[in-house]
């Protein structure tokens, strides 16, 4: 590219070595600019191939993740079978519930139809002798009733449906829990070795390929430990594991966690604040109570005097 001529010595006009040297430079520096344009770019697909590749294959567990699985699994066997009879309990509660309040209903309807069938009785009696009475206050009725406007039997022509969009609490409706079945169900029962077999199920489908969805009982075992024993996730490789095989559902473990520790934060809130209250009142009772002291010297010492007087 560059071509260096060759300097005769004969010549007069004779370069100085620093202007060489500077060509030189300048020769390398642009060398090494074109060089580094020219170099390949690093490509993308070769970390997406790896990890693509590392979502289909299982992930080995930790001797530290296996040990805090196994710690939980009886804590967890506990809080669900704990669980299950509350279920069962409030199942059986309003089960109970409803019959009565079907027994109740037929009552009712029982006696409204008597009493319909005795007032239907009555009335044919009364209605049988003055008939003429009632044809004309019939056609009185009918003769008022004329200039009355029609109804529109399609009320909701042109009617805008009023959403409640509001966000302030207490203030927005529940339409959308009202479409929610609130129809008891009966819940299933697990014995132990049954809520065994499924934690160990859920905990080894957390640890296989990314690429295979975990099913719908893992998922419901999942969200069943999530509130039952939510310190289980607190483990870093479990909880990646379970954002890996289903991010949606880490979120619900992430905002259930948060909620339990608003709550637990609004318990100590509360607590300090009734302590707060409770020391604001016994200063208050004890200011209270100097001030009656001082009130019963002052009353002492008027008895005194008055007594003097006297």
């Amino acid at each position: 590219m560059f071509k260096f001529l060759s300097v005769k010595p004969n010549v007069d006009t004779c370069y100085p070595p620093t202007l060489l040297i500077a060509a030189l430079s300048g020769v390398l520096f642009l060398t090494g600019c074109q060089q580094s344009d020219t170099s390949p770019v690093a490509d993308d697909s070769q970390t997406s191939e790896k990890t693509s590749v590392e979502d289909s294959q299982p992930m080995p567990k930790s001797d530290s993740a296996a040990a805090r699985i196994k710690q939980f699994q009886p804590i967890y066997v506990a809080q669900a079978q704990s669980l299950q009879r509350r279920l069962q309990a409030e199942y059986e509660s309003l089960q109970a519930a409803d019959a009565s309040d079907s027994e109740e209903l037929l009552l009712l309807s029982t006696n409204n139809s008597e009493n319909t069938d005795s007032n239907n009785e009555v009335a044919t009696d009364n209605t049988a002798p003055n008939a003429n009475t009632t044809a004309t206050s019939s056609e009185e009725v009918a003769s008022s009733n004329i200039d009355i406007d029609p109804i529109d039997s399609n009320s909701n022509v042109d009617a805008e449906v009023d959403v409640n969009t509001s966000t302030e609490v207490g203030e927005r409706d529940l339409t959308v829990l009202k479409r929610i079945s609130l129809e008891p169900r009966k819940p299933v029962m697990l014995t132990e070795d049954q809520i065994i077999e499924r934690y160990q199920q859920t905990m080894d489908a957390l640890y296989q390929p990314v690429t295979t969805p975990l099913s719908a009982e893992d998922s419901d075992t999942l969200i069943n430990m999530a509130t039952l024993v939510p310190q289980l996730f607190e483990h870093a490789e479990i909880a990646g594991r379970v954002s890996a095989k289903s991010p949606a559902l880490a979120r619900l473990i992430i905002q259930h966690q948060v909620w339990e520790q608003i709550e637990a934060q609004q318990v100590v809130d509360m607590q300090q604040m009734k302590q707060k209250q409770q020391q604001e009142f016994e200063a208050l009772m004890a200011k209270f109570n100097e001030t009656i002291e001082g009130y019963d010297e002052q009353i002492a010492k008027y008895e005194q005097t008055l007594k003097e007087f006297q």
